[in-house]
């Protein structure tokens, strides 16, 4: 199955949602009590059924040191310089810190959201986009070639870091946890680094959250679960559902009925809002 995306990294925040709310960007992206009013609200003029945190793909960077620039309502928050400059240094590379900065208020912003009777998702990025934060990519794929065994090193440091945040997440009341790695796509990397590298280091992610958490939705983008299909790292299954669902109502549904970790995916979930064209939802089995 292919996946062709349709989706954007930066969460788009209309301008009537913010003059409703009398919040402004950047400054929702930093406090967890503008940031659950916005995502709140933003699930109310969707007339969806879930909401989503954060809003961009560079929270769990900062949280390993990135140094962000948060930008504005148009050009959103993104790198202002990378913070290692070889391989060498990026060894060094510490623990996920969840206890400062933006990486905190969103966790509590999921707290604030799930207490009120949200549903909510916790989106999460995969290693490749976090270190595309961190490094010149050019150094990283340098460096992936002169010294791989280093380079595997700093994933599982990530890797770590991605599962202990889910769980958090988790923890503080998230129903989903919505997992991408864009700058880790396969047609980006290519299939040898993807089937290398990539592919491995997001199933090693997605099986540490699915082995350490209870009842959950584990919901991958469709560009994740179709390269980790076509490289034999996972297979997909069809999973039938109500007719005349919108594909988030068919996956609060599916999470009712389950029992343990379900893994979904070659869907994207910003499409919760839209009517489903076929009753299937498609869940993914990682192949060890």
């Amino acid at each position: 199955m292919d996946f062709k995306c349709t989706g954007d990294e930066l969460e788009q925040i209309p301008e009537e949602v913010l003059r409703k709310t009398g919040l402004t960007l950047p400054e929702a992206h930093s406090d967890k009590a503008s940031m659950a009013v916005l995502a709140g609200e933003l699930r109310k003029q969707r007339r969806d059924v879930i909401a989503r945190v954060p809003f961009c793909v560079t929270v769990e960077a900062e949280a390993y040191g990135a140094r962000i620039k948060l930008g504005s309502a148009l050009s959103g928050p993104r790198v202002a310089e990378y913070i290692f400059s070889s391989i060498e240094e990026m060894s060094a590379i510490r623990e996920l810190n969840l206890q400062k900065g933006r990486i905190q208020e969103v966790l509590a912003a999921v707290e604030i959201l799930a207490r009120s009777g949200e549903k909510v998702a916790l989106s999460v990025e995969g290693p490749f986009t976090i270190l595309s934060s961190l490094i010149d990519p050019l150094v990283f794929y340098k460096g992936l070639r002169k010294d791989p065994g280093r380079i595997l090193e700093i994933l599982s440091v990530i890797e770590e870091g991605i599962i202990r945040y889910s769980l958090e997440g988790m923890a503080r009341g998230a129903s989903i946890i919505s997992y991408a790695d864009p700058v880790g796509a396969i047609g980006i990397v290519g299939p040898k680094v993807y089937r290398d590298y990539s592919g491995p280091a997001s199933r090693g992610v997605l099986k540490g959250i699915q082995d350490m958490s209870g009842k959950v939705l584990i919901h991958l983008c469709g560009k994740t679960s179709t390269a980790l299909e076509k490289t034999e790292l996972a297979k997909s299954y069809a999973i039938a559902t109500e007719q005349g669902l919108t594909y988030g109502q068919a996956l609060l549904n599916l999470l009712d009925k389950a029992t343990e970790p379900v893994l979904v995916g070659h869907r994207c979930i910003k499409a919760s809002l839209n009517k489903m064209d076929t009753s299937v939802l498609w869940g993914i089995k990682l192949i060890s």
